[in-house]
């Protein structure tokens, strides 16, 4: 359902988890984390499961940052960074604000059905 503010967000999120790192392990994560906003556009019929997965998408951004810091901190990668290392938080604050939408969605729902 495109028209709805919190699927453009978590499809700007999806566009950004789409770079290519340096580490396999930290593109799982933002495959990881991609997958999951691409998941959550899909369930718009299901709102607390389409909140669900937008928290856990921001939850492996999140993630994906305490990797970076250890893989520096172990030698593995230059501490020297891309400009890219920046779009992971970029993604994560578009899934808070799509989860945002979603629940104030899911609370006008409950509203309206009360009133019936």
């Amino acid at each position: 359902m495109i028209q709805r503010k919190q699927t453009v967000f978590l499809l700007i999120a999806v566009i950004l988890g789409m770079v290519h790192f340096q580490s396999w392990l930290l593109f799982a994560l933002q495959m990881l984390a991609s997958a999951d906003s691409l998941i959550a556009i899909f369930l718009f019929k299901r709102r607390p499961l389409q909140a669900t997965f937008c928290l856990t998408a921001m939850l492996v951004n999140i993630v994906w940052y305490i990797v970076l810091a250890v893989m520096i901190q172990q030698g593995l990668l230059p501490e020297s960074l891309p400009l890219t290392s920046a779009l992971p938080i970029l993604a994560a604050i578009f899934c808070l604000l799509a989860r945002r939408g979603v629940l104030a969605d899911e609370k006008l729902v409950r509203a309206a059905d009360r009133l019936r």
